[in-house]
């Protein structure tokens, strides 16, 4: 009986699928994925790409991402309801930026683009990676929610690539390559190595490596220590976790005191489901995920002790940021969205970033920027450019953090939802070609399905006066952050040249990722 009901639901899924594909072409540019076989565009030397910068300061660089934290869940951002001191320390005795993004919606483009400093697309790694040994349940699960996508019903896709391509290089190997010694402690989740060692951190640039290849909901979820699995599944034994993390990371910094070293650390807090230790348990007004976020800055706290412990506080540099916006729990601080949206609530992220002696306290940066920014942000100050062979679409922000500009670095950002560009945003406007307007992964009215379609279709003519008006909301839309951060009013109609420029912005784009996807030079 378990057998037939599967074979129901496969059966129910493949005519859905096939409906789909019948009723509904594929969105955004049409990228070859043959693009992101790695051929002759691996480096033998990485680090032949670039070119060094001689007197550079240099500092240790540490990078702190927390997952699914939103942009109003640190007192310095607007909580009243969790308390984060050791992240309002960081916050005050550095700068805090009030419009900073993710490169992407969700966890595994985020990270590619974290790493890279390329848009995500450029990498293959266009939507979440998930974990290879699932059940079959769930590979039920995901069979009907791709199915069902393109009918409106819901919002998964693949992947170009199951995992980060060598051809990329990381911030890890591009540091590693400038004399630094790297390692990574928390969730990968830029392919499974527990089933393909290929996608190890140790394959991708850092020296040292511990914790899980995805997140804390894909069972089974390994996890590792640099390339030697310690358990098959930690399963829901997760109290432990951010305590266990948190030592590899100051034991890292222990072992590297003498030389530069950079960090990275991906936290599992605040992603579902939410296992704080015995400690923090009950005790914020956030319910557990305010108790999650409490552990979370606990352990920043912890780095920052060890940094203190060890001297090496005036020549370290940390950022804090998240790789996106909140999920079903979470404070966005009122801006519309929540996670896998294009919309500000999903991808305004916090972001701060401490260097005593260097970067002032107290700094407001209000200017727009992206994660994929840190990348040569990092580069520079570790007296590296480039690489020269590809494209890097961040921008140092250097220039803002040490005082010399307050402008953004970019005349256009973009938002991408697994390979189409959704959105972009120049200066206080942001325009939407299209987007989910509710909560991913349900989209309904994206007008590439059948529903949304019709929503968009659903017009009425006045025969009397001549006039038609759409009687349901339709695209595209425009909003001015400067005077509505929550993105409430779509003042399109008052500002159409605006518009005209970012879309022609957006095709511009797609023009150049469909004929050099990769971005190669």
């Amino acid at each position: 009986m378990k057998l037939l009901r599967a074979a129901l639901v496969v059966a129910i899924a493949a005519a859905l699928a096939w409906g789909a594909l019948k009723l509904a072409g594929p969105s955004g540019p049409r990228i070859d994925p043959r693009a992101f076989e790695d051929g002759d565009h691996q480096p033998a030397e990485v680090a032949s790409l670039f070119a060094k910068r001689p007197g550079a300061p240099r500092p240790n660089l540490v990078l702190i991402l927390a997952d699914d934290l939103g942009y109003g869940d640190l007192a310095r951002y607007g909580t009243r309801a969790i308390r984060t001191p050791n992240l309002d320390r960081l916050a005050d005795e550095g700068a805090r930026f009030t419009q900073f993004y993710s490169s992407a919606p969700i966890c595994s483009p985020s990270r590619a683009g974290l790493l890279t400093g390329r848009y995500p697309v450029r990498t293959g790694v266009s939507y979440i990676i998930f974990a290879s040994d699932i059940s079959l349940g769930q590979r039920i699960n995901l069979a009907l929610v791709r199915a069902t996508t393109r009918l409106g019903m819901g919002d998964f896709h693949d992947s170009i690539v199951p995992g980060l391509p060598d051809s990329e290089v990381t911030l890890a190997e591009a540091l590693k390559a400038a004399g630094y010694v790297t390692g990574m402690v928390g969730k990968w989740h830029l392919g499974d190595f527990s089933h393909d060692r290929r996608y190890l951190p140790t394959r991708h640039g850092f020296d040292f490596f511990e914790g899980m290849p995805h997140s804390n909901d894909e069972m089974p979820v390994a996890y590792f220590r640099n390339e030697q699995e310690i358990t098959p599944n930690i399963g829901l034994d997760q109290d432990h976790l951010t305590a266990d993390l948190t030592r590899a990371a100051v034991g890292f910094i222990e072992r590297n005191a003498e030389r530069p070293f950079f960090l990275y650390v991906a936290h599992k807090d605040v992603h579902l489901p939410f296992f704080p230790s015995e400690r923090f348990r009950g005790k914020s007004a956030a319910g557990l995920y305010g108790d999650a976020a409490e552990e979370l800055d606990w352990s920043v706290g912890e780095i920052l002790s060890a940094l203190d412990r060890l001297g090496l506080t005036e020549r370290t540099l940390v950022a804090f940021t998240s790789d996106n916006g909140p999920w079903y729990e979470g404070n966005t601080q009122g801006l519309r969205g929540r996670k896998g949206m294009s919309f500000e609530g999903s991808m305004r992220v916090p972001l701060l970033v401490r260097w005593p002696g260097h970067i002032a306290a107290g700094l407001r940066i209000d200017a727009p920027a992206m994660n994929i920014d840190i990348f040569p942000t990092f580069l520079w100050l570790a007296g590296l450019e480039g690489p020269r062979d590809r494209v890097i679409d961040g921008r140092s922000l250097w220039p803002l953090l040490s005082g010399q500009t307050v402008e953004s670095p970019h005349e256009v950002l973009f938002f991408f939802h697994d390979r189409e560009i959704e959105a972009a945003r120049s200066g206080r406007w942001k325009y939407y070609r299209k987007t989910n307007r509710y909560y991913w992964p349900v989209p309904m009215d994206d007008p590439s399905t059948i529903p949304g379609r019709r929503v968009a279709a659903y017009v009425y003519t006045d025969e009397r006066t001549g006039r038609s008006a759409h009687l349901l909301p339709t695209f595209p839309l425009l909003y001015d952050l400067e005077v509505d951060p929550s993105e409430s009013y779509n003042v399109i109609d008052r500002h159409q040249d605006v518009a005209r420029k970012l879309a022609d912005a957006i095709h511009r784009m797609e023009a150049q990722l469909a004929d050099n996807p990769r971005g190669w030079r």
